[in-house]
Formats: C-alpha cells, structure tokens, sequence
C-alpha cells in the first residue's frame, strides 16, 4: 500500500527556480507547466486550480489533515506538477490566506480616499470585515497555528495583517480626534476590533463549507443567520461601544446606508 507523504520528489535540473517553482529568470515567458495526470476539466489555470482544489479540501477537513498528494490529485495533477508550482503545503495556504487581509486592507484604503467621518467610516468597514471573514472557508485561528510551521513562508501575510491593523486604529485614532468616540488605545481598539470581527467563525461557516461548526450543529438557530445580519450587528456593537454618545448609533447607520447607496 503507498503512504502518502508531503515531502517533494527529487528535483530534476531545469533551471534556477523560485521557491514557489516559477521561472527566477526576468523577462522569461510563463512556463506551461508539467503533464498532468488527468485530462483537466476546468477553464482555470494550473495554478488557480490547485489553489481551488486546496480551498476545497482545507474547508471540509482542515489544512492540517491534507496532503500534497490529495492536493494534487484534486487538482488532475500528478504530484511531480504539483511541486513544479508549489514546493510546500505552508506555500499553497499562505497564498489562499492572503484574500482574508488583502481584501479588508484595500476596502480600509479606499474608504480613507472617499472621506467621510471616522465613525462612519470603521461601522462600514467592520461590517466589510465581517462579511468577508464569513465568507472566507479557512479557520483563521487554525491557519495561525499552522504559520508556526513556517514563518518564512507567512511573513507577507503577518506584515499585510499589521498594515491592516494599523489602517483600523487611524480610523479609531480620527474618531477619537473628531470627538465622535471615546478616549481609547487606538491600536489596542484595532487589535480587538479585528479579532472580533474573526470570532464569528467560532460558529459560523460559508453556506456549502463542507465542515459545520460544532456549536452550530448542535444549535439549529445558528444556522438561520444571514451573513449580512452578522456583519451589521458586529458593526453595531464595535462602533456603538465606541461613540462618546451612543443614541447617534442610528443616525450613522443611515449615513453608512447612503455612502454604501443602499439608502
């Protein structure tokens, strides 16, 4: 019977390459890639796909019980082509991790250039936030176990993640200058606005993950909760907690509402 295993095979000699397996000669043109085992039947590229593939299986089992083998074979590939594009399995998770900081930071960017005032602005992007970690099918606490592994591997996603929290706590920051919140540790607020925002995959999973949450499982009212309800009430407690006076929780929601043309 074969084992599965998740070291790489040896490595033939074609050419200087990047860890990732692409070409580290500039100007050269995207290489093909090897054959694959199976006729592929997706329109996406080889790479796309096995970040697709990987997504799948990490969602119903956990990045921790997948192998590069299943990966590959998920993908149509033989695990020779896997390795060509993807030299570990920490590379594969690392780059599907990137969307669950990339998204939110561009999101925060974009409502620092339209202007606005602060509260407005962190009740829209909390509710952003949210919305995405709902819909993202990793566990972040488990991928931020799993970066222990291989911090080399993670450190884009470690600094991305600290840009992010430095774009929510000038919006804490801002708030606390225009008067609209409370005197608070603006970092401190963004270290815990963030990690709020998160907790909501304690029990909530995108509709179609193949795993359910424990809690959930155990209590069907969990499940009747639409994303856009989770986000708006999170917004709700992060920036109402926050407001030096609250009973104009209301009126920024509608503010919020007309910025996002929902009003």
């Amino acid at each position: 019977m074969m084992m599965k295993t998740d070291m790489p095979p040896p490595e033939k000699a074609e050419g200087r390459q990047s860890p990732e397996g692409r070409s580290s000669v500039e100007g050269s043109p995207r290489r093909m890639g090897r054959p694959r085992k199976a006729p592929q039947r997706s329109e996406l590229a080889p790479r796309e796909q096995i970040l697709a593939a990987a997504g799948r299986l990490f969602a119903e089992r956990g990045v921790a019980e997948v192998s590069m083998l299943e990966i590959a074979e998920a993908a149509g590939l033989r695990q020779s082509s896997l390795y060509y594009w993807y030299r570990r399995k920490e590379l594969i998770v690392a780059e599907i991790l990137q969307q669950v900081n990339r998204l939110p930071l561009s999101y925060a960017r974009a409502l620092e250039e339209s202007g606005g005032t602060a509260d407005v602005q962190l009740w829209r992007f909390v509710r952003f936030d949210v919305k995405t970690v709902c819909g993202f099918p990793l566990e972040i606490t488990e991928i931020h176990r799993f970066s222990e592994r291989d911090p080399a591997a993670f450190a884009t996603y470690w600094a991305e993640r600290r840009a992010l929290t430095e774009a929510v706590a000038a919006f804490v920051g801002r708030g606390v200058g225009e008067g609209k919140f409370r005197a608070v540790d603006a970092y401190l607020c963004a270290l815990t606005v963030l990690a709020q925002d998160e907790s909501v995959q304690n029990w909530y999973r995108p509709e179609g993950a193949g795993r359910v949450h424990p809690l959930a499982a155990s209590d069907p009212a969990a499940l009747g909760y639409r994303t856009a309800q989770i986000a708006e009430l999170v917004a709700d407690q992060t920036v109402g907690g926050l407001l030096a006076r609250p009973s104009r929780l209301a009126a920024l929601r509608k503010r919020a509402a007309a910025a996002d043309g929902e009003g």
